[in-house]
């Protein structure tokens, strides 16, 4: 059946075809008006990818829009998710809102699984999608217009808490854990410090031993320091013998023997009095209390020992301090944080009651069952005339037959010609006049 034939049969069967439009568009007028009215509120969510109160470098600028999409992806997940629905039914006291209950049409059964109940029915009517820009479009529906934005703008709530929640909570366990090795660390510079200046403090004594003159002991002792001026008279009285008598006089010669009696006598008593420092330092660094003990470590002349003990203790405060400042920064840093007060997401537009129903859409049903109805009312006609085939043209007849068409009766009315009246006056002009 070709287009012209088909045509044909509609304007044959045309009634059919009224009463199946004419039914359909009428069932679903009828629907539309029976159908309860629901209504859609929405909510506008700004997200940005840059945090201005963090000392992190956590959230980067995102340049490719691979990281774009996933990270708006991200997001939307995050606001349909349980965790946010269920701040949403304890905020607005869903289970004792029997407005907000009707609305949604969920029954409670006064039982543990009433919330889990409510956060599947909030999350069944909640919907929230993005495109290209950095705002999340999220919308409610349900059968109030007042509770649908309500709720549409307590998930905005709720996002923006729970996107603080999730940014505060990492960064104050992370502050703790700082906190905590900070101390061990602290002990171990303290440890390490205190070795080097232990050792240093026993190099400088070993150098004052070798030197005993230096030593403030030494120095504050009154019999050595007698004994040094007896050492400085005797050695002016030689230099004056030696200019009055001679080197090789007798005189000279006693007096050198007291003054190197008496230098003997000042080594041993400078030795005598250092050797009793050194041993009070001893029993200083043997009490726990006082100082803490320097560890053994191989002697200067050991072969084992590459490099000077000193050397080793300063590395070992150097690299404790680093990682004493690492971590600090690390804490600092965590401690920021932790104490921030805005997250990364705002609510942009918030909710306001729809002044339409969003279901039924009358105008769209109506749309939709014209197609129907035309669609239905075309199938209805090629079927009968499938199963009741007539002829209703020259076409159809030799579609259905090889005999020669030798002609055809039209049905259609032929057009009136018009009578004329009497000849025109200019033809009345052209006749001759008879005799």
């Amino acid at each position: 059946m070709n287009l012209r034939q088909f045509l044909r049969a509609l304007r044959a069967r045309r009634r059919l075809f009224v009463v199946a439009l004419a039914s359909v568009v009428l069932v679903a007028t009828l629907a539309s008006l029976v159908m309860p009215k629901s209504y859609r509120a929405t909510v506008s969510v700004l997200v940005d990818t840059k945090d201005e109160q963090s000392l992190s470098e956590a959230l980067r600028p995102l340049v490719l829009p691979q990281e774009r999409l996933s990270y708006l992806q991200t997001q939307v997940d995050i606001l349909t998710s349980p965790r946010v629905a269920r701040q949403v039914v304890q905020a607005l006291r869903l289970t004792e809102n029997r407005a907000a209950l009707r609305a949604l049409g969920v029954r409670l059964r006064n039982d543990r699984r009433d919330e889990d109940r409510l956060v599947e029915a909030l999350l069944h009517h909640f919907k929230a999608e993005t495109t290209q820009s950095s705002v999340i479009q999220a919308s409610f529906t349900c059968a109030d217009a007042r509770v649908a934005a309500t709720i549409a703008n307590a998930f905005g709530n709720a996002y923006v808490d729970t996107m603080l929640e999730l940014r505060v909570a990492p960064t104050r366990k992370a502050a703790t854990w700082f906190e905590e090795q900070l101390k061990g660390l602290r002990a171990n510079l303290e440890e390490a410090q205190a070795k080097l200046d232990a050792q240093t403090k026993l190099d400088a004594q070993a150098k004052l031993a070798q030197n005993p003159d230096r030593l403030p002991e030494v120095m504050d002792n009154a019999f050595i320091q007698q004994l040094k001026g007896d050492v400085l008279h005797g050695e002016a009285k030689l230099q004056e013998l030696a200019t009055q008598y001679g080197v090789n006089h007798p005189v000279y010669r006693r007096q050198v023997s007291e003054n190197q009696s008496l230098r003997a006598k000042l080594q041993a008593e400078m030795r005598k009095v250092a050797a009793g420092a050194a041993r009070s330092e001893e029993e200083a660094s043997a009490n726990p209390g006082s100082h803490p003990r320097v560890p053994q470590w191989p002697s200067v002349g050991d072969p084992r020992r590459t490099q000077p003990l000193e050397q080793v203790l300063t590395r070992n405060v150097e690299s404790a301090e680093r990682t004493y400042d690492t971590a600090m920064q690390r804490y600092v840093v965590s401690q920021v944080d932790s104490r921030a007060s805005q997250a990364n997401v705002a609510v942009l537009n918030p909710a306001v009651p729809p002044l339409a129903a969003f279901r039924p859409n009358i105008v769209l049903n109506l749309a939709l069952s014209l197609v129907s109805g035309i669609a239905l009312g075309g199938t209805l006609v090629i079927l009968l005339e499938t199963q009741d085939r007539r002829v209703r043209s020259a076409e159809d007849l030799l579609s259905v037959s090889r005999v020669p068409l030798l002609g055809a009766l039209s049905d259609e009315r032929r057009r009136r010609a018009r009578l004329l009246t009497g000849p025109s006056a200019t033809v009345l002009r052209a006749l001759p006049k008879p005799g």
